[in-house]
């Protein structure tokens, strides 16, 4: 069982699976959304997501016309009634989003759930992404610096500068342990608890402890995946996302220091 901090700064999580393309997923929305209602994810929403092709905005004289540059895919969304977590289904992809994140095993319980609902409804052939990703508001006492917090490298000049404002500062480091890869990018900035670009809309409810934050202070967003393609097995996912986040930790914990452990803990 994951050690469970009493005041972890982890605001946000998301596991990931890619699969096969369903392109009939209309059909089989209704079966899963009433095997996840009857699993505790009643709230119900269906939308599309639209992506921007560059490549199709331009044609060679050759070619004929351009073509639209935008596309839209169905997206299901099926949520709690506290709307802090919930399962984000696409033609190719099953996620798990909560803002309420426990312990790693809760989470991999409740991707599960979701995996053997899409599962049981499609017959999936492979996957060939598996993914998981942290956000964590690192944000000091009082009389205390990021600095009693985070490893000196991630900080860069943020608490050297003497004089003026500082805007934001970022730092990125990406590791490769065989095939699994592991992300850990950090924002310093002044403000409150946000989320990255590509996670937004967010349709969860943020936690009340990190909505009343505000201030300078340092979002840590880890990210780790696996990329190969492999036949469709719910427990080869679950294994893989276990392998995936005990590198995600040893990632987190070289992050912080160990002031940092012991507050959270």
């Amino acid at each position: 069982m994951g050690e469970r901090m009493k005041s972890a700064p982890v605001y946000f999580t998301i596991a990931q699976a890619r699969f096969n393309p369903i392109l009939t997923l209309d059909s089989f929305a209704p079966r899963i959304q009433e095997m996840l209602r009857k699993g505790g994810f009643p709230d119900f929403q269906r939308g599309v997501s639209t992506t921007i092709n560059l490549a199709n905005m331009t044609a060679a004289p050759d070619q004929g016309p351009a073509q639209n540059p935008l596309s839209q895919t169905p997206r299901y969304v099926f949520g709690d009634a506290e709307k802090t977590s919930a399962f984000v289904l696409e033609p190719a992809a099953l996620s798990f989003q909560t803002t309420r994140y426990d312990v790693f095993e809760t989470l991999l319980s409740s991707f599960e759930r979701g995996l053997r609902a899409v599962e049981e409804a499609v017959n999936l052939s492979y996957t060939d992404r598996i993914g998981l990703r942290y956000l964590d508001a690192v944000f000091p006492k009082s009389g205390e610096t990021l600095g009693d917090y985070l490893w000196p490298g991630l900080i860069g000049l943020a608490e050297k500068l003497e004089n003026g404002a500082l805007t934001y500062a970022f730092s990125e480091n990406l590791v490769s342990v065989q095939d699994i890869h592991v992300r850990v990018r950090v924002v310093i900035q002044d403000g409150i608890v946000g989320f990255p670009p590509d996670l937004l809309p967010l349709t969860l409810k943020l936690d009340e402890r990190f909505v009343q934050l505000q201030g300078c202070h340092a979002t840590m967003d880890t990210d780790g995946w696996c990329e190969s393609r492999q036949k469709f097995s719910v427990e080869q996912v679950l294994e893989q996302l276990g392998l995936i986040h005990t590198e995600i930790d040893k990632a987190f914990r070289s992050s912080v220091t160990e002031n940092a452990l012991k507050s959270w803990g």
